[in-house]
């Protein structure tokens, strides 16, 4: 049994929902990432891990909306040459 009989349906989900899940996928190594590298320059400034947490979930956010605009860029450009 196919996921996707029709192959529009296909398409139109690689172009829409994929980098969606690419981003979901994404998310925890880019907190890990941000982490690692912002907090233990943020911590000092601010004393206190509360504001460090949420400085660095502010810039997952926003790396994320970066990565679905990035993804769906990429993916138009496949799959609208099949």
């Amino acid at each position: 049994m196919k996921l996707f009989p029709d192959e529009q349906k296909k398409k139109k989900f690689m172009k829409s929902g994929l980098p969606v899940v690419f981003t979901i996928a994404w998310t925890p190594i880019v907190w890990m990432l941000l982490a690692s590298l912002m907090g233990p320059v943020i911590e000092p400034v601010f004393h206190s891990w509360q504001p460090v947490v949420l400085i660095i979930g502010v810039m997952t956010l926003l790396a994320m909306l970066l990565l679905i605009r990035l993804f769906r860029s990429v993916g138009l450009k496949v799959f609208d040459k099949g």
